[in-house]
């Protein structure tokens, strides 16, 4: 069992400029942080520190590392930040208590995360790369974004002909999917060496402005498992042995199907309400499985 453990959350360290960030970023960021500080309330055997808002965080995060014993890496997949911390972590030989960057690397990039979906029988949405000189059919309802985009920021809905004239020039690599109708729906999972355990199923509610969809409210544990949805959660293990931890997984269903969108390897914001509405402690739970 660690005796100190690094907390460490990528925006509120002044990782990125809050100038630049959706208000919703930022709060999330900070939400998780103080539910995860709540979680380790109960060790009264273990010292926690965090780090606060610095200008070199890389620098800053390197040097606390040298202190601790463990690491909670809590940081968005876009630019391979996510990666890049995980790595500085195992580099320094400490216990990374979410997981590691070659699964990170994975399911931070949504086209290979597609591709290993498929290969493994796992029903997910069609993706592919987007290309500018391609013409693709204007009278489908498509979703564009980063392949490594982090929540619903820089995703672009097309539903008619006119909203392609209002995509911005887009500077990064993006991908393209078909724009599937249905509950926004997400599982909060236990990851370790190819098994998983659903905690649990979570509602999302969107809200469609400017083309773009904003989250407005997340319902944790809304509904009881049928057994599908672990099963969903084994078969994503099976695929992606090396996730580790706190995983959430992003899913699209309706009366009759089940896609999986996405792959998160590090807390979501479904996390900050699963004590309360569920009753499990999931830093000690992790614990567990880093120590087993």
């Amino acid at each position: 069992m660690p005796k100190k453990i690094l907390i460490f959350e990528y925006i509120t360290s002044g990782g990125v400029s809050h100038e630049n960030l959706p208000d919703s970023l930022v709060n999330e960021g900070k939400m998780m942080v103080e539910a995860l500080l709540a979680n380790f309330l109960k060790f009264a055997d273990i010292e926690i520190v965090t780090m606060q808002t610095t200008a070199n965080v890389e620098k800053e995060f390197q040097q606390q590392l040298e202190t601790v014993d463990a690491v909670w890496v809590i940081a968005p997949e876009f630019d391979g930040i996510l990666e890049r911390f995980c790595n500085y972590a195992e580099q320094a030989n400490k216990i990374l208590l979410t997981s590691p960057a070659k699964a990170v690397a994975l399911t931070a990039n949504k086209l290979k995360t597609f591709q290993i979906l498929k290969a493994a029988n796992i029903q997910t949405v069609p993706t592919e790369m987007f290309d500018l000189t391609l013409n693709y059919n204007q009278t489908k309802e498509w979703i564009i974004k980063p392949i490594d985009g982090a929540g619903s920021e820089n995703t672009f809905l097309l539903t008619a002909p006119n909203d392609w004239q209002k995509l911005p020039f887009l500077e990064k690599n993006y991908i393209i999917q078909p724009h599937l109708n249905g509950d926004k729906t997400s599982l909060s999972c236990l990851f370790k060496n190819g098994s998983a355990q659903l905690v649990c199923i979570n509602l999302q509610i969107f809200e469609i402005q400017n083309q773009q969809y904003a989250l407005k409210k997340i319902d944790v544990n809304y509904k009881n498992d049928d057994g599908r949805y672990q099963k969903i959660a084994e078969k994503i293990a099976h695929a992606f042995p090396d996730l580790f931890g706190y995983v959430g997984i992003d899913l699209i269903e309706d009366e009759n199907q089940c896609f999986v969108l996405e792959i998160n390897p590090r807390l979501t914001t479904s996390f900050v309400d699963i004590e309360r509405k569920v009753g499990m402690n999931i830093a000690e739970l992790v614990l567990n499985l880093a120590n087993a």
